[in-house]
């Protein structure tokens, strides 16, 4: 990603500027007043000419350092091998004693310390040369020098800088784009930023001329900071942290004489990004002659007296600024060559090397001034924009803005995907199924819009629960497209949401359209009783129609054939289906019951559901038996007593079993009993306590038993009862709390739903879709538009992990349950199995439920908003149009033209796109 200019310190650029505006102004005159771009109305236009006088500006003042300087930076360091010298020191000592304080002796005696050193000549070379191509050994010295000075040290020194020879390999510039900006025939700066070219030059900052002069700068400065390295740190640093003599020798130059020399001497930096009102300058030839310069290179002549150059400074103005810059050399030069040891020295920094050292460090000031310029005629658009607009403008401004504009210029603007569920116009909603986009932190979730239409099916959708069951759906169709907009690394999180109103209930089921009528199910789940389900998406972006064909054209006929069958099955993937089915109309088709029979009976729906779900009881005998005359009362009393018949059947067999499980415990016991007195009584029988232990322990044994099937053989339950090892006699358990929670444990909830659903949406269509079509159609479409549009079909999943707000009764708080991998599948299993028995295993066909199929693509800008409009020059508002017509057209199934609302802006449309919609407008008069 580009550096945005929001990293830009303007602070500190601010105050170099205002300290060289002190300098400026005396150059040129006291009534005038240059001032930073920012602070002077202007154009656009004038922009381009600041960024292409400041760029000349830079060009001279690098010729104006390289006139001193060069290129080709070879060093080499000679050291002779040391030679051994021993030197002899006396010193006295005088030391004196006193003996019982009345006489005093003093004695005088020499020490002689023998100290050993070792004498390094140091010969170091260095040159600086030019040369053409690849003709090194046709090279011009620009300078050079060779010195040769000696090194005393108390230890032998290895390696390094005191080997026999040490050779450095040579540092390379190339100058060809500096020399590439200067007209040979008059020596001038012809450095202009081609405005003509919308490929390469998007705005005065970001345009190849401009990023290949940072290049430029950028690898001169490297080039300089290898030459401050060699000379302060190889051969200064080195030279006095070694130097030591025995007696005092000093070095004739210290490192604070080479990296002090920018502290001490202090050059004009010419560069800097001025603007002045035009009444203030000055009306004379400004720019119609060249002006003479002390500069190596003038600035080139102009004829320009358009508005875009009144604003900034003459060409005279700049000159006079660029002399100002030569002087400051000369100046630093020369007090240099004064203040430094002299060339022809022995020192091994000399004049020569500082002067070098100046210069380079001077260019490295040079490129960060002239970077930071670029960088605040940047800074002056956002600054602009900013003010224009009264913010810093996110994702979710240019989001809130789509939303807007949308509904002002399309019929019908997409709609929220918000679906009520309920029955039809006449029932009050149940339930809600929602597709919601979460941002960063804890902001509000937004509920996001799709174009949707309604499609009048040519078949039913098949929902296939296993090898041998096929759902049928007969139920209303929706196709949905959905488009969200991506600028940069940013992604925005989203979830799809179920809601159900209390005593309510549906089934969601969730997969991918594999085809035109079958919707494959990944997951399956029952809402019911206020329950709240948060299911993650995650969207998987693929790479639009021309980057695959791009991508790809270089395979081989083999690979590309592969590539293509690929992503025709991620295309087919990316039709993600969301299906909802109605749990109580079915009951009505599947008990005979007319429709609306069971609305207002919440009893009679919670005991079947507690049947069909709990017990899996199959339909035929619940389902009405008398004659069809009868009325709707009638009906539900004969579905009431059968209901009631197998309520009481497995009351009775719940009342069986359990007496036969207590019978069962009770002879346990008595053998258990019987045995014990028969050999050796247990340690429960030795006291009142424990014989009371044991009876607990048997209880609590036939109550686990009773939570076997109601339906199943007295002989299993004997079975097991008679195994006596399974029981654990040290363990208490309460009797009469083990029978309550059997019977908590067989209730379940109240589980009541009807669904419906009503959504601003097109009328349905006379013709049925293929959903499966949809993304190739799509992806026809955006490659037939060209590289204006960047949309990407988008695959939605959801993840492995749900979250659900649940109440497991009328008198608890809501819960949050986390539902994993294994539960979704028992969830699914339970889905599943409710499925199988509201259609007889797939016989009856469910007539109240509602397909929702989301086709979703991605509009993806490789920047953030306020880098795509100031960096890229591109208008997201104008794009996203584009995209959006183009996609509402293929989801809706009508040209682009007729869903623009306004004439004027079709209009403005056409003008805009017209690749979009001219050609849909000759296809019509064809």
């Amino acid at each position: 990603m580009k550096m945005s200019s929001s990293s830009f310190d303007y602070l500190t650029f601010e105050r170099k500027v205002n300290n060289a505006l002190k300098i400026v102004e005396r150059i040129l005159d006291v009534e005038r007043s240059p001032r930073l771009a920012g602070d002077v109305d202007h154009s656009y236009g004038a922009k381009y000419d600041l960024v292409n006088k400041t760029a000349n500006a830079a060009i001279i003042a690098y010729m104006n350092v390289l006139e001193k300087m060069g290129l080709d930076f070879v060093k080499e360091v000679v050291v002779d091998l040391p030679s051994e010298v021993s030197y002899s020191e006396e010193e006295e000592v005088k030391s004196s004693s006193a003996i019982f304080g009345n006489s005093k002796k003093t004695r005088v005696s020499k020490v002689v310390q023998h100290i050993k050193e070792y004498h390094y000549t140091l010969e170091t070379t260095w040159s600086i040369s030019i040369y053409s191509g690849s003709l090194i050994e046709g090279k011009k010295v620009l300078k050079s020098r060779t010195c040769s000075s000696s090194l005393i040290a108390r230890t032998k020194c290895t390696g390094g800088l005191y080997s026999e020879k040490q050779s450095f390999p040579p540092r390379d510039v190339s100058l060809t784009w500096l020399m590439q900006q200067i007209d040979a025939s008059n020596l001038s700066s012809q450095f202009k930023v081609d405005t003509e070219n919308a490929k390469t030059t998007k705005t005065p900052r970001r345009n190849d001329a401009i990023q290949k002069s940072l290049d430029f700068a950028d690898q001169f400065v490297d080039w300089c900071l290898s030459i401050q390295k060699f000379f302060a740190q190889t051969l200064a640093r080195n030279a006095l942290d070694k130097h030591n003599p025995a007696k005092p020798n000093p070095l004739p130059f210290t490192l604070e004489s080479l990296t002090g020399v920018n502290k001490q001497y202090s050059i004009f930096n010419p560069i800097l990004p001025l603007m002045e009102d035009a009444s203030d300058q000055i009306a004379t030839s400004k720019d119609i002659t060249a002006v003479d310069s002390k500069s190596m290179l003038a600035l080139q002549r102009s004829n320009d007296s358009s508005d875009e150059t009144k604003a900034t400074l003459s060409i005279s103005d700049l000159s006079k600024i660029l002399d100002e810059h030569v002087r400051t050399l000369e100046e630093a030069i020369n007090g240099v060559s004064k203040s430094s040891q002299p060339e022809q020295s022995e020192s091994i920094i000399s004049c020569s090397e500082v002067s070098i050292y100046l210069l380079s460090t001077h260019i490295t000031e040079l490129r960060s001034t002239f970077s930071d310029s670029m960088s605040y005629v940047e800074y002056m658009l956002e600054t602009q924009l900013i003010a224009a607009v009264g913010k810093r403008l996110t994702s979710d401004d240019l989001d809130a803005f789509v939303t807007f504009n949308n509904a002002r210029l399309l019929t019908p603007p997409p709609q929220p995907f918000s679906l009520a569920v309920r029955r039809g116009p006449e029932h009050y909603p149940v339930g809600l199924i929602s597709i919601e986009s979460i941002g960063s932190g804890n902001e509000k979730s937004n509920i996001i819009y799709s174009h949707s239409r309604q499609v009048n099916p040519d078949a039913s959708i098949r929902i296939p629960l296993n090898a041998a069951t096929n759902l049928e759906l007969t139920g209303e169709q929706y196709l949905h497209g959905w488009i969200q907009n991506r600028f940069g690394e940013s992604h925005k999180s989203h979830r799809l949401v179920a809601r159900a109103r209390q005593f309510s209930s549906f089934i969601l089921v969730i997969g991918t359209m594999s085809s035109a009528t079958t919707l494959e199910p990944k997951d399956a789940i029952i809402i019911s009783n206020k329950d709240e389900l948060l299911i993650p998406l995650l969207l998987d972006e693929l790479p639009t129609a021309r980057e695959f064909k791009d991508a790809i054209k270089s395979l081989s006929p083999e690979q590309q054939r592969f590539a293509k069958a690929y992503r025709s099955m991620q295309l087919a993937s990316s039709v993600f289906g969301v299906s909802i089915i109605q749990i109580k109309p079915q009951l009505e088709s599947l008990l005979g019951l007319p429709t609306n029979a069971l609305d207002k009976e919440m009893k009679l729906t919670q005991d079947l559901m507690e049947l069909f779900i709990e017990y899996q009881v199959p339909s035929d005998l619940l389902s009405f038996d008398g004659e069809g005359t009868v009325c709707t009362d009638q009906k539900l009393s004969n579905v009431r007593g059968h209901v009631q018949a197998v309520l009481d059947i497995i009351a009775g067999e719940k009342e069986k079993q359990l007496a036969a499980a207590k019978r069962e415990t009770d002879m346990a016991f008595e053998q258990r009993v019987r045995r014990g007195l028969e050999k050796s009584p247990p340690s429960e029988f030795r006291s009142v306590g424990g014989q009371h232990r044991m009876l607990k322990k048997a209880n609590r044994a036939m109550a686990m038993d009773v939570t076997c099937s109601f339906f199943g053989p007295n002989e299993e339950i004997g079975a097991s009862m008679a195994r006596d090892e399974e029981y654990d006699f040290d363990e208490e358990y309460d009797f009469d709390v083990a029978f309550v929670s059997v019977e908590t444990a067989q209730k379940s909830s109240i589980k009541e739903s009807t669904f419906t659903g009503e959504t601003g949406v097109l009328k349905p269509s006379t013709v049925g879709v293929d959903f499966t079509l949809i993304p190739r159609v799509l992806d026809t479409a955006v490659e037939k538009a060209g590289k204006e549009t960047a949309l990407r079909s988008t695959i939605i999943k959801t993840a492995d992990v749900w979250m659900r707000n649940r109440q497991e009764n009328l008198l608890t708080a809501m819960k949050e349950q986390t539902l994993h991998p294994d539960d979704l599948k028992m969830e699914m299993k339970k889905a599943f199995d409710l499925l199988d028995a509201l259609t007889r295993s797939g016989a009856l066909p469910i007539k109240c439920s509602q397909l929702h199929v989301v086709v979703a693509v991605t509009h993806g800008f490789e920047e953030d908003l306020m880098n795509t409009i100031i960096q890229d020059n591109v208008n997201p508002i104008e794009k996203i149009e584009m995209s959006t017509l183009l996609f509402a057209s293929a989801i809706c199934g009508v040209p682009a033209r007729q869903l623009v609302k306004d004439a004027s802006e079709l209009r403005r449309l056409e003008e805009a796109m017209p690749l979009l919609l001219r050609e849909e407008e000759e296809e019509v008069v064809e």
